[in-house]
């Protein structure tokens, strides 16, 4: 309320996420001396407290000092290996270059097979105390490895070349064998090396319709099989046995761009098209209407400011620590995977921000969630010069060394109906000190230019002018 000079405190709290699709101004008014923000026009990289102001976020510290000789990372997993001593074994395992590694958790990545594709994506998973790889190479054929041995070994069972698998109902599905890209295969139960045997098979989802199957999950007691990169569809596959399985057509018009894209998150699953970022309980309540899209605060962004040639090599993972979706991409006009786009969901609905598209952070190549020495679950990215990184580390710098900034920006405030005249006399900017490092606080009256003021976190004052 006004005092009697007819002076008003206002205080502006953020009640929203990144929304480029929303600004650039706000002509809300405020409300019994407050005033809720309901979107951002930039928030980079920052993740959301949860009275929903902007933290910066953790910095990224090198898994091995030594770059790993061949290259890029293009895809890396925790592995761990039951055994019968009572405890479990830790080991990682990448696909690097033409290299299939593991890394004992000593930060040494060992070599155990050569000579396969550069620059493929990769799959894993784990069956029968046994982690599998396969990828989208014409060339390669699927491999195993048992956590002991110096080397892996192809899948037995006479599989097809397939591309991606997943576990399901005690069985391994798998697909994207290029001759037939609409073919689902399963092997025998219990069995992932038994491709032609009594229970093992195939199902065809919905051929020549000018897709291919481009991702599996398995999710509440039914495989979820999804189409693109074209017309776009998404399937479910029921049953217990061959006896039974049947293939239920889902929706239309939605579907998936690459198996490493897809993940879930609770009692739910989310997944990248080409037309934006979805959420399955969503599309099934509202189809593909861009209303029900994740993505559609940001939806400018991801169809206009994304290269689309190279969104299936996109990564996605469910950072769980922080309650996230991260999506890692390249941004229009190259293909290195330079940007994240990061969802959280703890909000409803969801809060977007990205890292790394508007200042520097960390460029991957790859993303995996994985426990570190201490047993907590974090994010890693690989990367194209040959190391990997443990992410949402207490020092705010890459490696020891290259600092980045955290930037957001509200959208210009009218503090009301722009018809009335309105003088703001000062401001101030309540935040918690991390340390003794400083940063910027930026704001612009009118058509005046922007005015700025360098705030030290370490106690000192500050005046705004």
């Amino acid at each position: 309320m006004p005092d009697r000079s007819g002076k008003a405190k206002v205080i502006v709290s953020f009640n929203g996420g990144l929304a480029t699709d929303f600004g650039p101004s706000f002509p809300g008014a405020p409300q019994n001396g407050a005033l809720a923000l309901p979107f951002l026009l930039q928030a980079d990289n920052v993740y959301y407290e949860l009275d929903g102001a902007p933290h910066k976020i953790g910095g990224a510290s090198r898994v091995n000092a030594t770059a790993v000789t061949g290259g890029a990372f293009h895809g890396l997993t925790d592995v761990w290996f039951q055994g019968t001593g009572g405890s479990e074994t830790q080991k990682r395992f990448a696909y690097v270059g033409t290299r299939l590694l593991k890394e004992d958790v000593d930060g040494t990545w060992d070599e155990l097979t050569t000579g396969l594709e550069n620059s493929r994506q990769p799959c894993f998973e784990v069956f029968g105390d046994l982690v599998f790889w396969a990828s989208t190479s014409t060339v390669d054929v699927p491999r195993t490895w048992n956590g002991s041995a110096g080397t892996t070994s192809a899948v037995g069972g006479s599989p097809p070349n397939f591309a991606f698998m997943r576990k399901h109902k005690g069985r391994m599905w798998a697909a994207g064998v290029a001759s037939n890209p609409s073919r689902l295969y399963y092997s025998a139960f219990g069995n992932a090396e038994d491709w032609t045997g009594a229970g093992s098979g195939s199902i065809d989802i919905d051929p020549n319709d000018g897709d291919r199957i481009t991702g599996l999950w398995s999710h509440k007691n039914e495989l979820i099989v999804f189409k693109g990169p074209n017309r776009l569809s998404v399937h479910r596959i029921t049953g217990r046995d061959p006896s039974d399985f049947a293939r239920l057509p889902f929706v239309s018009g939605v579907g998936g761009i690459n198996h490493n894209t897809i993940f879930g998150i609770g009692d739910d699953i989310v997944f990248a098209s080409p037309r934006g970022l979805h959420s399955l309980a969503a599309t099934a309540a509202y189809g593909d209407y861009i209303e029900a899209f994740l993505a559609r605060p940001i939806l400018s962004r991801y169809q206009d400011d994304l290269n689309h040639s190279e969104l299936g090599t996109g990564w996605g993972v469910n950072y769980q620590a922080r309650g996230l979706a991260i999506w890692l991409f390249a941004k229009s006009g190259g293909t290195q995977k330079n940007v994240y786009l990061v969802y959280d969901y703890r909000f409803q609905p969801g809060r977007w921000s990205t890292w790394g598209w508007d200042t520097r952070w960390l460029v991957g190549n790859c993303l995996a969630i994985i426990q570190n020495s201490s047993r907590k679950h974090r994010l890693f990215v690989g990367t194209t010069d040959g190391f990997a990184y443990e992410c949402d580390m207490a020092t705010r710098t890459v490696s020891a060394a290259s600092a980045y900034t955290a930037a957001w920006k509200s959208p210009f405030l009218n503090f009301g109906s722009s018809a009335h005249l309105k003088t703001m006399e000062g401001a101030w900017l309540s935040f918690q000190p991390k340390g003794n490092y400083t940063f910027t606080f930026g704001y612009t009256r009118d058509n005046n230019a922007e005015t700025t003021t360098t705030i030290n976190q370490g106690g000192s004052a500050s005046t705004l002018a």
